[in-house]
């Protein structure tokens, strides 16, 4: 009767592993992979910081050497300015420059400018 149960275990063993078998995932497109890594490298934040500071030097011309883009938190963006002065300025043309950064850069849906004194190069 030992070997009854010993063959009846086995059967249900076997049945039991054929149901749970695993099936191997078809491969990833390139172009999945691609996407995902550029997204874990932060390679499209690079991307999306060159063209904000691109398009921040065209439009605040006559002070670019003066400044530099930082990031965009919430909707805020950060510039860095070498002096107060600099920053006075910046802000009587705030408005102008939110409207043009905007109108430019829409996707980055910009609501505030702050202007921070710091390092701009």
């Amino acid at each position: 009767m030992a070997e009854d149960w010993d063959e009846v275990d086995f059967d249900n063993a076997h049945d039991m592993v054929n149901q749970r078998r695993r099936y191997t995932r078809k491969p990833k497109r390139p172009a999945n992979l691609l996407s995902q890594l550029m997204a874990r490298k932060g390679y499209g934040q690079q991307k999306s910081n060159n063209e904000l500071q691109e398009v921040w030097e065209r439009i605040a011309q006559p002070l670019k050497d003066f400044t530099r883009t930082g990031v965009v938190r919430r909707g805020v963006l950060e510039i860095f300015v070498v002096s107060p002065a600099i920053t006075q300025q910046l802000e009587f043309q705030k408005k102008q420059l939110l409207a043009e950064l905007n109108r430019q850069l829409p996707q980055n849906k910009i609501r505030e400018i702050r202007f921070r004194i710091g390092n701009v190069h």
